[in-house]
């Protein structure tokens, strides 16, 4: 990425020039950001750690508008066109403005989206709060965990469920995060593993998740309240096949109920659809987090971020309450989902 941006905006402006320097640069940027990177984390050295994430994002910002400004500029020479200025300066500003605008919507608060469902076999209504990807830890601090308990407790759901990637750090480390979940609805939480409660080792991640009082659900389901909550572990990382996806949902669905699975990747949905499933929740997406990412997830699944349905089952994928990586965000929002289940009676 460091050698396409440099060397476009060297051809694109008057004020880089390619010298001999010039052209090491990347190598040079690279190399030292890689150091820095393994001296940060080592030394647990947050803040550091943060600045250089800002500008990885900044950077992939750079290199996405340059790789469009190199097609749009083919595009121009077979149509036998040329511009009369050059795009340097006015791609820097362009730049700078997508930069800000990442961090600034990355800072806010999650959005609270509001969705309502009928749910023909209940027969009182729900309030479903909906909360995944927080990523706790790294560059996103204990003050963000306490904004997401201020919104809970103001929603006031019947239940919580938290669909995977929730903490991004070891047990010791989640504890500031644990403690303030904890507080949160008592003996209403459940959740599921993501795949970044892998990377970090399973029994750390049960751990935390024990500390915040949230029921984890590793293949398997639990009543609450007349609504039947299948939780499936992240179904990538687990390499869980179709089949033994099918073989956990006709094993835990209860035909009598509402039934919800929670599952972190939006994959295997006309399965569960297939399989009478009423409620699929999922997150993983991040709906690309930063433009133009969300072109690439769409290349892993169709389900990138909103509802969807199939016959009477719906998905829901939702952005993420947080960010992993850079705190930045670009045409995406931090989100917590209020899924309001309206029962009918029968």
């Amino acid at each position: 990425m460091h050698t396409a941006v440099i060397f476009w905006f060297c051809q694109n402006t008057a004020v880089f020039v390619l010298s001999s320097f010039t052209k090491f640069l990347p190598l040079i940027l690279t190399t030292s950001y890689v150091l820095l990177y393994i001296f940060a984390r080592k030394n647990n050295l947050w803040f550091l750690e943060e600045i250089l994430l800002i500008y990885l994002g900044a950077l992939f910002i750079a290199f996405a508008l340059v790789f469009v400004l190199i097609l749009f500029s083919f595009i121009l020479k077979i149509l036998h066109l040329t511009l009369p200025f050059n795009l340097g300066i006015p791609t820097l500003i362009t730049w700078a403005v997508i930069v800000l605008i990442s961090l600034f919507t990355a800072a806010k608060i999650p959005t609270v989206k509001t969705i309502n469902l009928q749910t023909p076999n209940l027969t009182e209504n729900k309030k479903i709060a909906f909360v995944a990807d927080t990523h706790f830890g790294a560059t996103v601090s204990p003050k963000r965990a306490e904004s997401l308990r201020r919104i809970l407790e103001k929603e006031n759901p019947d239940l919580i469920l938290f669909g995977g990637d929730i903490f991004e750090t070891n047990y010791k480390d989640s504890i500031p995060y644990t403690d303030i979940l904890a507080k949160i609805l008592p003996s209403k939480k459940f959740g599921v593993l993501g795949n970044h409660e892998y990377y970090q080792g399973l029994e750390q991640a049960r751990n935390s998740f024990n500390k915040a009082g949230i029921n984890l659900l590793e293949n398997r389901s639990i009543n609450f309240e007349n609504i039947n909550i299948i939780g499936v572990n992240d179904i990538k990382t687990a390499q869980i096949t179709k089949q033994e996806f099918e073989n956990i949902l006709k094993r835990e669905r209860n035909p009598n109920t509402f039934n919800i699975l929670l599952t972190h990747t939006p994959v295997y949905f006309e399965n569960a659809a297939k399989n009478g499933i009423d409620l699929m929740l999922s997150g993983h997406t991040h709906r690309g987090q930063i433009w133009p990412f969300n072109f690439l997830v769409r290349l892993t699944t169709p389900y990138t971020y909103g509802q969807f349905q199939d016959e009477k089952s719906n998905l829901i994928v939702t952005s993420g309450t947080f960010f992993w990586g850079p705190p930045m965000r670009f045409l995406t929002n931090n989100e917590i989902v209020i899924i309001n289940l309206q029962g009918l009676d029968k």
